[in-house]
């Protein structure tokens, strides 16, 4: 039939038209729909080293006052805890110094050289051990979710519109594509009622 031929190739095209979109939606869908289980956007790194006291890490200051910081290190002075802070930085690697430095607890001195909390370090001067936090963005993959999410709204919510309905024409076109027994009115119909079962079934169940 001549409609069916027509549909046939406006079905095809708007399939081959479509296949980025399925693959952005597709591959982030799956990651969402684990969100409980992981974070799709980021991973987080964190792992223990050993830097050195406050004793072993101000070489500079007199050999009495050294030993006074290995006794107690909270006992710091601005100008020492500012020293620290610039010995702790090269001891991590670190191209910079911390854009914010503060002590939360006698034992536990929090260094933030990333946005957020996206890289810090929190340094023990009682064992000397730096426990380094590092969050980064997956790649491709917090790209993918943006889309998918619709985070950056403005045009994107468009394009997604089209998107949805693209997905319609699609299932709906489909469904005329086929005739006979492997069609509507046969094997296809019976798949169709399946398949528009399994969202009510979960409804139902959830």
């Amino acid at each position: 039939m001549t409609w069916r031929r027509s549909v046939y190739a406006l079905h095809r095209d708007v399939g081959f038209a479509t296949l980025g979109l399925v693959l952005v939606y597709g591959i982030s869908g799956l990651a969402v729909n684990h969100r409980e289980h992981w974070n799709y956007n980021q991973w987080r790194g964190v792992g223990d080293v050993r830097v050195g006291t406050p004793a072993e890490l101000l070489l500079g200051l007199p050999t009495p006052r050294r030993a006074e910081l290995a006794r107690d290190p909270s006992l710091l002075l601005p100008a020492e805890e500012a020293a620290l802070v610039e010995a702790l930085t090269r001891a991590l690697g670190r191209p910079a110094a911390p854009r914010n430095a503060f002590w939360r607890g006698p034992d536990r001195f929090s260094l933030f050289f990333g946005a957020g909390e996206r890289d810090t370090a929190d340094y023990h001067p009682a064992s000397g051990t730096c426990t380094a936090t590092v969050v980064r963005d997956r790649p491709l993959l917090r790209q993918l979710n943006f889309l998918h999410l619709n985070e950056g709204r403005s045009v994107w919510t468009y394009v997604a519109d089209l998107f949805a309905l693209a997905m319609i024409f699609l299932a709906l076109s489909g469904v005329v594509l086929v005739g006979g027994r492997r069609g509507l009115w046969g094997r296809g119909g019976a798949l169709a009622l399946a398949g528009a079962l399994i969202p009510l079934l979960a409804l139902w169940l959830l």
